[in-house]
Protein backbone atom coordinates (compact mmCIF):
# COMPACT_ATOMS: atom_id res chain seq x y z
CA UNK A 1 0.00 0.00 0.00
CA UNK A 2 1.09 3.49 -1.06
CA UNK A 3 1.92 5.80 1.81
CA UNK A 4 -0.84 8.42 1.75
CA UNK A 5 1.22 11.24 2.42
CA UNK A 6 -1.03 14.23 3.04
CA UNK A 7 -4.51 12.58 2.78
CA UNK A 8 -6.18 15.13 4.12
CA UNK A 9 -3.74 18.35 2.77
CA UNK A 10 -5.75 21.42 1.74
CA UNK A 11 -4.12 24.57 0.42
CA UNK A 12 -5.97 27.47 0.79
CA UNK A 13 -6.17 27.92 -2.78
CA UNK A 14 -7.74 24.96 -3.92
CA UNK A 15 -11.04 25.94 -1.72
CA UNK A 16 -13.03 22.65 -4.26
CA UNK A 17 -10.84 20.04 -2.60
CA UNK A 18 -11.31 21.51 0.53
CA UNK A 19 -14.94 20.97 0.10
CA UNK A 20 -15.07 17.42 -1.72
CA UNK A 21 -13.11 16.09 1.09
CA UNK A 22 -15.36 17.55 4.27
CA UNK A 23 -18.59 16.62 2.34
CA UNK A 24 -18.24 13.70 -0.08
CA UNK A 25 -17.58 10.58 1.57
CA UNK A 26 -17.21 8.76 -1.51
CA UNK A 27 -14.41 11.13 -2.52
CA UNK A 28 -13.23 10.30 1.34
CA UNK A 29 -13.28 6.85 0.40
CA UNK A 30 -11.09 7.32 -2.89
CA UNK A 31 -8.42 9.38 -0.73
CA UNK A 32 -8.31 6.44 1.96
CA UNK A 33 -7.71 3.89 -0.86
CA UNK A 34 -5.13 5.53 -2.81
CA UNK A 35 -3.46 8.48 -1.17
CA UNK A 36 -2.41 12.58 -2.80
CA UNK A 37 0.64 12.97 -4.25
CA UNK A 38 1.66 16.53 -3.70
CA UNK A 39 4.36 18.88 -5.26
CA UNK A 40 7.52 20.32 -3.88
CA UNK A 41 5.50 23.94 -3.09
CA UNK A 42 3.10 22.03 -1.87
CA UNK A 43 5.07 19.76 0.72
CA UNK A 44 6.86 23.37 1.77
CA UNK A 45 3.50 24.55 2.67
CA UNK A 46 2.87 21.67 4.71
CA UNK A 47 5.80 22.37 6.52
CA UNK A 48 5.38 25.86 7.23
CA UNK A 49 1.83 24.91 8.05
CA UNK A 50 3.19 22.35 11.14
CA UNK A 51 5.72 25.21 12.13
CA UNK A 52 3.27 27.85 12.15
CA UNK A 53 0.51 25.89 14.59
CA UNK A 54 3.39 24.53 16.57
CA UNK A 55 3.95 27.93 17.31
CA UNK A 56 0.72 28.88 18.01
CA UNK A 57 -0.57 26.42 20.08
CA UNK A 58 2.90 26.81 22.23
CA UNK A 59 2.14 30.61 22.66
CA UNK A 60 -1.44 29.26 24.15
CA UNK A 61 0.71 28.33 26.73
CA UNK A 62 -1.38 24.98 27.30
CA UNK A 63 -0.32 23.05 30.95
CA UNK A 64 0.86 19.06 30.10
CA UNK A 65 -2.23 17.23 29.47
CA UNK A 66 -4.80 19.80 29.62
CA UNK A 67 -7.95 19.16 27.54
CA UNK A 68 -9.06 22.13 24.58
CA UNK A 69 -11.45 21.74 22.22
CA UNK A 70 -9.60 22.80 18.92
CA UNK A 71 -11.83 24.32 15.97
CA UNK A 72 -10.20 23.52 12.37
CA UNK A 73 -9.39 26.59 10.67
CA UNK A 74 -10.69 25.12 7.12
CA UNK A 75 -13.55 22.68 8.17
CA UNK A 76 -14.45 24.06 11.46
CA UNK A 77 -14.73 20.53 12.86
CA UNK A 78 -14.22 20.80 16.79
CA UNK A 79 -12.17 17.94 18.11
CA UNK A 80 -10.62 17.49 21.75
CA UNK A 81 -7.19 16.88 22.16
CA UNK A 82 -5.03 16.38 25.67
CA UNK A 83 -1.86 18.10 25.55
CA UNK A 84 0.15 15.29 26.87
CA UNK A 85 3.27 15.05 24.09
CA UNK A 86 1.90 13.09 21.67
CA UNK A 87 -1.43 14.27 21.87
CA UNK A 88 0.15 17.92 20.91
CA UNK A 89 1.49 16.46 17.63
CA UNK A 90 -1.71 15.04 16.65
CA UNK A 91 -3.32 18.84 17.39
CA UNK A 92 -0.50 20.50 15.10
CA UNK A 93 -1.22 17.62 12.42
CA UNK A 94 -4.28 18.06 12.33
CA UNK A 95 -4.76 21.33 12.86
CA UNK A 96 -2.25 21.61 9.97
CA UNK A 97 -4.31 19.37 7.86
CA UNK A 98 -2.78 16.04 8.11
CA UNK A 99 -4.91 12.83 8.94
CA UNK A 100 -2.20 10.12 8.66
CA UNK A 101 -2.26 9.45 12.17
CA UNK A 102 -5.90 9.61 12.05
CA UNK A 103 -6.56 7.27 8.75
CA UNK A 104 -3.24 5.29 8.69
CA UNK A 105 -2.21 4.86 12.35
CA UNK A 106 -0.58 1.55 13.80
CA UNK A 107 -1.48 1.59 17.31
CA UNK A 108 0.38 1.17 19.78
CA UNK A 109 0.30 0.87 23.91
CA UNK A 110 1.23 4.81 23.67
CA UNK A 111 1.01 7.65 21.46
CA UNK A 112 4.37 7.99 20.92
CA UNK A 113 4.71 4.26 19.82
CA UNK A 114 1.43 4.62 17.61
CA UNK A 115 3.40 7.90 15.72
CA UNK A 116 6.18 5.39 15.28
CA UNK A 117 4.78 2.44 14.33
CA UNK A 118 2.93 4.05 11.93
CA UNK A 119 5.69 5.81 10.40
CA UNK A 120 7.99 2.98 10.15
CA UNK A 121 5.54 0.67 8.34
CA UNK A 122 6.02 3.58 6.06
CA UNK A 123 9.81 3.68 5.94
CA UNK A 124 9.13 7.26 7.11
CA UNK A 125 11.92 6.83 10.28
CA UNK A 126 15.26 7.98 10.03
CA UNK A 127 18.31 9.43 12.32
CA UNK A 128 20.78 9.93 10.59
CA UNK A 129 21.30 12.90 9.14
CA UNK A 130 19.57 16.85 10.13
CA UNK A 131 16.02 16.60 10.22
CA UNK A 132 13.75 18.95 8.35
CA UNK A 133 11.13 21.45 10.28
CA UNK A 134 7.81 20.06 10.43
CA UNK A 135 9.47 16.47 11.27
CA UNK A 136 8.54 14.91 14.90
CA UNK A 137 11.48 13.70 16.57
CA UNK A 138 11.61 11.04 19.51
CA UNK A 139 13.22 10.16 22.67
CA UNK A 140 13.96 6.78 24.88
CA UNK A 141 14.04 6.68 28.60
CA UNK A 142 12.64 10.10 29.42
CA UNK A 143 10.57 8.28 31.71
CA UNK A 144 12.60 5.35 32.99
CA UNK A 145 15.65 3.94 32.50
CA UNK A 146 14.88 1.50 30.28
CA UNK A 147 11.50 2.19 28.16
CA UNK A 148 12.17 3.21 24.57
CA UNK A 149 10.00 5.52 22.45
CA UNK A 150 8.44 7.99 25.76
CA UNK A 151 8.13 10.93 24.32
CA UNK A 152 8.25 13.17 21.23
CA UNK A 153 8.10 16.69 19.60
CA UNK A 154 8.31 18.62 16.59
CA UNK A 155 10.81 20.11 14.95
CA UNK A 156 10.44 24.20 14.33
CA UNK A 157 14.53 25.04 13.64
CA UNK A 158 17.66 23.67 12.57
CA UNK A 159 21.03 25.63 13.09
CA UNK A 160 22.90 24.68 10.04
CA UNK A 161 25.82 26.08 11.16
CA UNK A 162 26.52 23.89 15.01
CA UNK A 163 23.49 21.79 13.99
CA UNK A 164 21.20 22.74 17.33
CA UNK A 165 17.80 21.58 16.93
CA UNK A 166 14.79 23.32 18.56
CA UNK A 167 11.68 21.70 18.89
CA UNK A 168 8.70 22.59 20.66
CA UNK A 169 7.27 19.49 23.18
CA UNK A 170 5.08 18.89 25.93
CA UNK A 171 6.71 19.25 29.10
CA UNK A 172 5.04 17.28 31.96
CA UNK A 173 6.39 20.35 34.75
CA UNK A 174 5.97 23.24 32.06
CA UNK A 175 3.71 22.31 29.79
CA UNK A 176 4.73 23.54 25.74
CA UNK A 177 7.97 24.41 26.18
CA UNK A 178 10.88 24.81 23.30
CA UNK A 179 13.48 22.02 23.70
CA UNK A 180 17.27 22.27 21.95
CA UNK A 181 19.09 18.63 20.69
CA UNK A 182 22.38 19.17 19.56
CA UNK A 183 23.99 15.49 18.53
CA UNK A 184 27.49 17.23 17.14
CA UNK A 185 28.17 18.50 21.18
CA UNK A 186 26.27 15.42 22.88
CA UNK A 187 27.86 16.05 26.38
CA UNK A 188 26.92 19.09 26.69
CA UNK A 189 24.50 21.18 27.48
CA UNK A 190 25.28 24.90 26.28
CA UNK A 191 28.25 25.97 24.39
CA UNK A 192 29.18 29.74 24.07
CA UNK A 193 26.33 30.28 26.72
CA UNK A 194 23.71 28.77 23.99
CA UNK A 195 21.61 26.19 25.38
CA UNK A 196 22.48 23.34 22.74
CA UNK A 197 21.13 20.18 24.95
CA UNK A 198 17.63 20.23 26.88
CA UNK A 199 17.27 18.20 30.01
CA UNK A 200 14.66 15.08 29.61
CA UNK A 201 14.56 14.10 32.51
CA UNK A 202 14.48 14.09 36.06
CA UNK A 203 18.37 14.14 38.00
CA UNK A 204 20.04 16.50 35.83
CA UNK A 205 23.31 15.00 34.35
CA UNK A 206 24.87 13.83 31.19
CA UNK A 207 22.48 10.74 30.53
CA UNK A 208 19.62 13.38 30.85
CA UNK A 209 20.23 15.38 27.60
CA UNK A 210 18.04 15.31 24.80
CA UNK A 211 20.97 14.08 23.03
CA UNK A 212 21.32 10.96 25.65
CA UNK A 213 17.86 10.04 25.01
CA UNK A 214 17.29 10.75 21.15
CA UNK A 215 15.91 7.98 19.64
CA UNK A 216 14.93 9.49 16.09
CA UNK A 217 13.03 11.76 13.42
CA UNK A 218 9.84 10.63 11.49
CA UNK A 219 8.29 12.34 8.63
CA UNK A 220 4.93 12.14 6.32
CA UNK A 221 6.98 13.90 3.55
CA UNK A 222 10.30 12.95 1.72
CA UNK A 223 13.37 11.82 4.15
CA UNK A 224 16.54 14.39 4.33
Amino acid sequence: MRFNIVIFYILLSTFAFAQNYGYDKKYQKQLSESGVEINEEQKKKVREDIKKYANFYLDKHYKYNEKAELTHPISKEKKNFNFDCSGFVAAVYWTSNIAVFEKQAVLGESGVKTIYGTLEKYKKIYNNSLPNIGDIIMFDRTTSETKKLTHAGIVVNVDKEDETITYIHASTSKGLVLGYMNLKYPDLARKNGKVINSYLRAGGGIDSLASKCFNSYGTILDLP
